[in-house]
């Protein structure tokens, strides 16, 4: 059975970027249904993660892709970064004078369908609040960059979500190793492994369909690692804690670390692109040309 799609109706005039359903597109953000209500499913594969049950009580929206710069575009032109009202207070502090992703001008990663790089786990929180506001829909995150999961607007996947998204997807699907199965193809990444191995991040789904998911995510495994909601927590708390919906916070602080999945174009190690890697976290204010986002709708 073919995953939903949902259809966004964001027009953005600066850009032409609409945010819907539809074939591929540098301007389109499609989001596929994951059906993950009453689902349980294993965090880890064996050898990685903390290999514990967890359990999500809803299903929810995720984009096919990353965010891509023609995407990202549309919160640039519309003032996003002078609005305060799209940023969490340490956010806002720390945003000071910047005005665009840190490579935005970087004709290695500018391109319209690359996944726009550079950008801080704050920018990717503006960029969803604004995207909500946008869409007439409640924005999930505070002032303080908590995450409210049962408010209608746009927000970073919880690690629970992203990882059950990349390694399983719907109930009665056997969880994968890889997000398009157990064997490991360099081929299905963009990565420093693939041959020619990757000098830049890549298209947006330019591995698909042989590195997709069953149910059609692109990217999931290498290109650019992907900012989550949450802040690290290490296996073992992990393990200690089993709880419904996880979701993990303490504070957006500079101070502490936010996760991030999934491997990156520069990654030379297989590890990193397993599904359960869990190995790369950094503080929210971090902007590399290795790390992007997609966005979840509930």
């Amino acid at each position: 059975m073919r995953p939903a799609l949902c259809a966004l109706s964001l027009l953005c005039a600066a850009c032409c970027a609409s945010f819907r359903a539809g074939a591929q597109s540098t301007t389109e953000v499609i989001l596929i249904e994951i059906r993950a209500a009453g689902d349980s499913f294993t965090m880890g594969d064996g050898a990685l993660g903390p290999n514990a049950a967890q359990l999500l009580s809803y299903d929810f929206f995720i984009s096919k892709f990353a965010v891509t710069n023609a995407q990202f575009g549309g919160f640039v032109e519309a003032g996003g970064y002078s609005e305060r009202k799209y940023w969490s207070a340490n956010g806002w502090a720390w945003k000071g004078k910047i005005v665009q992703p840190a490579f935005w001008r970087d004709a290695r990663f500018n391109g319209p369908d690359q996944p726009v790089v550079g950008v801080s786990w704050y920018e990717a929180v503006a960029f969803c609040n604004w995207l909500s506001l946008r869409e007439g829909l409640t924005p999930v995150y505070d002032d303080k960059g908590w995450a409210d999961l049962s408010a209608s607007g746009y927000r970073l996947p919880t690690e629970i979500e992203w990882e059950y998204a990349a390694a399983k997807g719907a109930p009665g699907q056997e969880e994968r190793i890889y997000p398009w199965g157990d064997t490991w193809d360099p081929q299905n990444v963009v990565s420093g492994l693939s041959a020619p191995k990757a000098s830049k991040t890549g298209a947006a789904g330019s591995r698909s369909p042989q590195g997709d998911t069953p149910q059609g995510l692109a990217d999931m495994s290498g290109n650019v690692w992907e900012w989550c909601s949450d802040n690290a927590q290490a296996d073992g708390e992990i393990l200690d804690s089993p709880r419904p919906d996880r979701y993990f916070f303490r504070s957006d602080s500079k101070l502490e670390y936010m996760v991030l999945r999934g491997g990156s174009w520069i990654n030379v190690f297989q590890n990193g692109f397993r599904s359960a890697f869990r190995g790369f976290n950094t503080a929210p204010g971090s902007r590399h040309n290795v790390s992007s986002f997609r966005i979840v709708h509930r």
